[in-house]
């Protein structure tokens, strides 16, 4: 038996037959709410735990985000009602306990579920838009906010490079070692007699290509670039190779 604890709620959770007493989510104490105009930012109310959660996670953190929402000022007049809400959330308590009875209790307790999830969607859409993207007041309504995803600056230049002759004649196979932040690659190949005189490039998204009707026993250079969000790389190490 594993027992979570949550606000004024005690969720005791077994392996086989949970039983979640009905509980009404109540402030332990006044939240102290920011500013009623937010200063815009760029967070982002986070929901993905709307589908992750399991049935006790799920309980615990719409208390937490009822608690939060109740009395907070800067939620003057929250989409759905929070009565409304609390009494969804504990029809969906009921039938958690009730789910493992019968195929049909638990069919019932989908469905609570799916109309709480319905309502709490609703609920985050009201926050986002309320707290225009500043942080400290997405999270104080009890929601959490999404991770901000760090840019990614320029690439490396590959490396590892390989070339070897292909299957038929004129052909040569050239693989680099894969950069996990790379969209795709650029590739030039030459006769080494004429160093700097490419042949047109060859783009691929993944991080090798082949090259085709070159000529044989002409030694020929290769060279790939990554491309990024933040676009091509430098040039890697020339690799030379003969065409057989």
């Amino acid at each position: 038996m594993e027992t979570m604890t949550s606000g004024t709620s005690n969720i005791s959770v077994a392996s086989n037959d949970a039983v979640i007493p009905q509980t009404t989510a109540t402030p332990s104490s006044t939240p102290t709410p920011p500013a009623t105009t937010p200063t815009p930012g760029k967070a982002r109310v986070a929901i993905s735990f709307l589908e992750k959660d399991k049935d006790a996670e799920l309980i615990v953190d719409s208390e937490r985000i009822l608690v939060s929402m109740t009395g907070n000022a800067a939620y003057p007049a929250p989409i759905p009602d929070l009565a409304d809400l609390a009494t969804a959330r504990t029809a969906y308590i009921a039938g958690v306990n009730a789910a493992h009875d019968s195929t049909i209790a638990r069919t019932t307790r989908r469905e609570l579920r799916a109309t709480l999830v319905g309502m709490l969607r609703n609920l985050a859409h009201y926050v986002q838009m309320t707290c225009a993207g500043n942080a400290t007041t997405l999270l104080s309504s009890g929601f959490l906010a999404q991770r901000s995803r760090a840019k990614v600056g320029p690439l490396l230049p590959p490396t590892g490079l390989i070339l070897k002759a292909g299957k038929l004649s004129g052909q040569v196979k050239a693989r680099c070692h894969k950069q996990a932040q790379a969209g795709a690659y650029h590739w030039q190949i030459g006769p080494t007699a004429t160093p700097m005189v490419w042949q047109p490039m060859v783009t691929s998204l993944a991080a090798h290509t082949v090259f085709a009707g070159l000529t044989k026993y002409t030694q020929y250079s290769v060279q790939v670039c990554a491309v990024g969000t933040a676009g091509p790389s430098n040039w890697s190490d020339v690799v030379t190779v003969t065409a057989m």
